[in-house]
């Protein structure tokens, strides 16, 4: 069963896209790789560009399993968009990188990280 990662290129997104990987390659695949574009918004750090989708492509050749890489725009809520992918996919897990800060509580309690923790239909790995 498919294996769905939100991706977004920062350390913590590329932590989380090895963490996929392995999920999927344990699990026997595909790895679908989503990120999410918000529209009317050009300058989203969570944005992927070109040449960081690439590098994100250089880190999983020689996976075992079928790598997809979707971008999806939307003008409503991130997790919504995550949690279409995975029943669209038949996701198995739900794959999420989360910043660390001190108060790792306060910050898992986010309105898209909490959403998708307790609404998605698969498993969740938070890393």
């Amino acid at each position: 069963m498919a294996v769905v990662v939100g991706f977004i290129p920062t350390e913590v997104g590329f932590k989380a896209l090895a963490a996929a990987r392995e999920e999927a390659e344990q699990r026997g695949g595909p790895l679908i790789v989503v990120n999410v574009l918000r529209e009317g918004v050009s300058t989203d750090p969570r944005h992927a560009n070109e040449q960081q989708l690439e590098i994100a492509r250089d880190q999983l050749r020689g996976a075992r399993v079928r790598v997809a890489f979707r971008q999806e725009d939307t003008e409503d809520d991130i997790a919504d968009v995550l949690l279409d992918v995975a029943e669209e996919e038949r996701a198995e897990l739900l794959v999420l990188g989360v910043r660390r800060q001190r108060d790792l509580a306060r910050h898992l309690l986010g309105l898209t990280v909490q959403k998708l923790l307790l609404s998605a239909d698969c498993e969740v790995l938070v890393v």
